[in-house]
């Protein structure tokens, strides 16, 4: 069919009007399914110039890109530190399942009880080299004004492509 300017269609040969079977319904529905539907076509312009090798790429590229979702959705870790002492302290985490590498980034969140300071003064420092793939360690320098009552922490994997 010569028509790729045409809209995409839904053909099917044309039901006669002398079309009338007798019987139960499920047996009408199915002779006209067999009979009319199942010989429609599809038209879809521009269709036949997408090749194999093109369907292919098209849907490795979606298997990949469900791939990177899926490690992401995946790959987190979370936990709590609670009551976190006061002064310069090294903190250290472990995962209860092992990162599938070591290529993850770390959130850190202070939470206040309410009854403390503002934290300005709450910063984080990850250790040199401490991040494996079962935890990471990091400094804290917490003053006792700020009423630190937990740390929350969250990795998640980077993924490279």
């Amino acid at each position: 069919m010569n028509n790729q300017s045409s809209p995409a269609q839904l053909l099917f040969p044309t039901v006669p009007a002398n079309y009338c079977p007798e019987g139960k319904w499920s047996d009408i529905f199915n002779s006209f399914i067999q009979l009319y539907l199942n010989n429609g076509t599809v038209n879809i312009p521009g269709l036949g110039q997408v090749t194999p090798a093109q369907i292919a790429t098209i849907n490795q590229n979606i298997q990949n890109l469900q791939n990177l979702y899926d490690a992401l959705a995946v790959n987190t870790r979370t936990g709590t530190i609670n009551s976190p002492a006061v002064g310069p302290r090294t903190q250290t985490v472990s995962f209860t399942t092992p990162m599938p590498n070591t290529n993850y980034t770390i959130n850190i969140t202070y939470v206040n009880d309410g009854t403390g300071t503002a934290a300005p003064a709450a910063f984080w420092s990850l250790v040199t080299g401490s991040n494996t793939t079962t935890g990471f360690s990091f400094n804290t320098n917490i003053s006792a004004g700020e009423k630190i009552s937990a740390i929350y922490w969250t990795v998640q994997s980077i993924i490279s492509t």
